[in-house]
């Protein structure tokens, strides 16, 4: 379970159900209030093809992560869920996460490590390798430019990703592994995941985006913040 000095606040419940925040008079000083939260963000993304739990500890602690308590949120395929969790120490926040099947609850990935300061975000990526379960995990970086997409790549494949532009640009992305920023001046006819091309039309100009490949389809797109 994860300690009382970190917990898992369900952000978007409240923001939603209407919670907000309280107050008393109990006449306590400044000086004997407990530090202020600190708060990171992980959404988790599934694009394993089934449904999938996530699991979040106290990578200092030394309970066992696959136990209820500790299971943050489930995704369907392709879904994208959103957690917040806070801290009230000054030190950074040390998490392990892990990922499991859903229906079977015996199929699980490997135990990635995340360490993460005040108001980071980050992504947790669950996937297939063959017939593994995986989990990858980054640290959220917008790269916003007007007008522009800005994209980076997450690809279940080893690919090659092409932007034919006013600039030709190719890179070779390695399976479990993101690709640096590269940049989009239209939606459609630029973009190539190996042979195959890729309309970024639903999306809006001027943002920066994670896109998740199986190294020719586009799984997911979401928004770097």
């Amino acid at each position: 379970m994860i300690r009382s000095a970190l917990t898992i606040l369900f952000s978007l419940c409240v923001a939603s159900c209407g919670g907000g925040s309280s107050s008393s008079d109990t006449g306590t000083s400044s000086s004997q209030q407990e530090p202020s939260a600190r708060q990171v963000d992980i959404d988790f993304i599934n694009t394993a093809g089934k449904s999938i739990d996530y699991f979040v500890s106290d990578a200092n602690g030394n309970e066992l992560l696959y136990e209820q308590s500790n299971k943050a949120t489930s995704c369907y395929n392709t879904e994208i869920n959103k957690k917040s969790f806070s801290w009230d120490t000054p030190t950074p926040l040390n998490l392990n996460i892990g990922a499991r099947d859903t229906n079977t609850q015996t199929e699980t990935s490997n135990i990635a490590q995340l360490m993460l300061n005040n108001t980071e975000k980050a992504w947790a990526i669950s996937w297939m390798d063959d017939n593994e379960l995986m989990l990858s995990t980054a640290t959220q970086q917008s790269s916003d430019l007007p007008n522009h997409y800005r994209i980076r790549v997450f690809s279940h494949q080893d690919t090659r990703v092409q932007i034919i532009s006013s600039v030709i640009s190719s890179n070779e992305v390695k399976k479990g592994q993101l690709s640096p920023y590269m940049t989009l001046e239209n939606c459609s006819g630029e973009l190539y995941f190996g042979a195959e091309a890729i309309s970024l039309c639903d999306l809006d100009a001027g943002k920066s985006y994670l896109l998740i490949t199986n190294g020719e389809d586009l799984l997911v797109a979401a928004e770097e913040k």
